[in-house]
């Protein structure tokens, strides 16, 4: 029954993605033979992967990522809980497929940028920045002060940084909220948060939107060491669609790569802190069976059909007509947002938040309309080739100075918003678009299509900050 509900869920998100590439096959750009067949069958790979998958966290993983929470702050002493919020962090990105995703289209443009670099940089941002959150709740520190320090340290950095590496650091942050780093942060943020002696809706915010910055200032550190590598050779390494047999070696040997290390930090804790029962262990290694099951198929697809695909879309449009790629981002923005199923979530929750005042289809409606302009704005940018501090600086200064005059509950809340949007669409078929789109008009996709995650993450802050303005005022008007 549960995983008939994630099958749902996972195929809302993921099939009005298939409709719209079929009907620019048929209608507008045909695809060269066997890749609409091929970005099909990735797409039900998708589907059964991320259903499994995140049947496997719900399973698995976020009962053990509370206690954990809950144990290292019972625990009483500070490097005990630093050392988990870095611990976590750190391994949970290794095994976010995300972040796997992201580096194989980084090395397809740039093979000069190391993976392992890139990967080691992002887990150790990550894990800093999920200790910062850790901290902050517990010795109350103010959440609008962390955001205004570490949004003015990494645009500091990015002015000393190569233009290259902006794009792929942004977009790191985007990628790292992932299907699987979202949901265990978030219940490690629940189990801190459940053993405070006095309870705070607000504490329970924050901790997804710090782990956006982490990657990206990570990097920003990393870039100041790090020309970005050698220049664009006007060449994309993109793998062939289908193929899905010869994936199946590669794909398990990369999801052993990653949640080997995972398994053996939640045993590490259960032997160390937790101690939970027989049971309740058993019940882990399913949701894992479940994760390696899951996240296999989700390599296959995307690596098979997904990647390929949206690469091969996004040249034929910009072939046929750059301007056209305007009217598809907005579409495809439109799209994600609306069928990505963490935006459901977080509308329900803001419509509980305010006890209705604020209605779930306007602020779908609101969304909508953000993102889908949002991706018209990276579009602008593939087709202008304007530099990416004219979209990102601006609008990270208004969320940032947004965020001291709406309610402490929407502080955190709004920059979370912005980081459950960016789902596996963005990593997997709307970067591959964003590619091939820029390649297709002459540009270079290193600072030119580099940066699309982040346009996704960005506009959903400020929508949802607005609408705490709203409620806010409606609060005064009632009182």
């Amino acid at each position: 029954m549960e995983l008939l509900k994630k099958l749902k869920e996972v195929g809302s998100s993921i099939i009005p993605i298939l409709a719209l590439v079929a009907l620019m096959h048929f209608f507008i750009t045909p695809l060269p033979a066997g890749s609409l067949t091929s970005f099909i069958i990735g797409g039900f790979l998708l589907i059964a992967g991320l259903s499994l998958f995140l049947l496997g966290v719900d399973i698995g993983l976020l009962p053990i990522g509370e206690r954990i929470g809950s144990a290292a702050t019972r625990s009483k002493h500070l490097l005990v809980l630093l050392g988990t919020g870095f611990l976590v962090g750190v391994v949970i990105i290794l095994a976010e497929p995300n972040i796997a995703v992201l580096a194989e289209q980084v090395k397809g443009v740039n093979p000069s940028i190391s993976k392992t670099s890139l990967v080691s940089m992002i887990a150790i941002g990550v894990g800093f920045y999920l200790m910062v959150g850790m901290v902050r709740v517990v010795f109350h520190l103010s959440l609008r002060l962390v955001y205004l320090v570490s949004y003015a340290l990494l645009f500091i950095l990015f002015i000393f940084s190569p233009i290259e590496m902006m794009g792929i650091a942004l977009d790191a942050g985007g990628a790292a909220t992932g299907p699987l780093s979202v949901p265990f942060i978030m219940a490690i943020g629940i189990g801190i948060a459940r053993v405070q002696k006095k309870q705070n809706d607000a504490d329970n915010f924050g901790y997804v939107s710090l782990a956006l910055i982490g990657p990206t200032l990570a990097l920003g550190v990393l870039s100041l060491f790090n020309d970005g590598g050698a220049a664009f050779s006007g060449e994309v390494s993109v793998a062939a669609a289908g193929n899905f047999l010869s994936l199946i070696q590669p794909s398990l040997a990369m999801t052993a790569q990653a949640l080997v290390p995972l398994l053996l930090l939640c045993l590490f804790y259960q032997f160390l802190l937790l101690k939970m029962p027989l049971g309740q262990l058993v019940r882990m290694v399913t949701g894992f069976v479940y994760l390696f099951i899951g996240l296999t198929l989700f390599f296959m697809g995307s690596n098979g059909g997904f990647i390929p695909v949206g690469y091969q879309i996004g040249y034929a449009i910009g072939t046929y007509n750059r301007y056209l790629l305007l009217l598809v981002g907005v579409v495809i923005g439109a799209i994600t947002v609306l069928s990505e199923p963490s935006v459901w979530v977080l509308v329900n929750q803001v419509q509980e938040i305010t006890q209705g005042h604020i209605k779930k289809p306007l602020m779908l409606v609101a969304l909508a309309i953000g993102v889908g302009l949002s991706l018209f704005l990276a579009m602008i940018r593939v087709i202008t080739g304007l530099s990416i501090w004219y979209f990102v600086l601006p609008t990270y200064a208004l969320a940032v100075f947004l965020s001291f005059f709406v309610p402490d509950l929407f502080v955190g809340l709004s920059f979370d918003s912005g980081s459950v949007s960016s789902g596996p669409m963005a990593s997997t078929f709307i970067l591959a678009f964003a590619i091939g789109s820029s390649v297709s008009v002459g540009g270079n996709p290193l600072t030119d299509a580099f940066g699309v995650i982040i346009f996704v993450s960005m506009t959903p802050v400020v929508i949802v900050e607005l609408l705490g303005l709203v409620y806010k005022r409606t609060q005064k008007k009632m009182a």
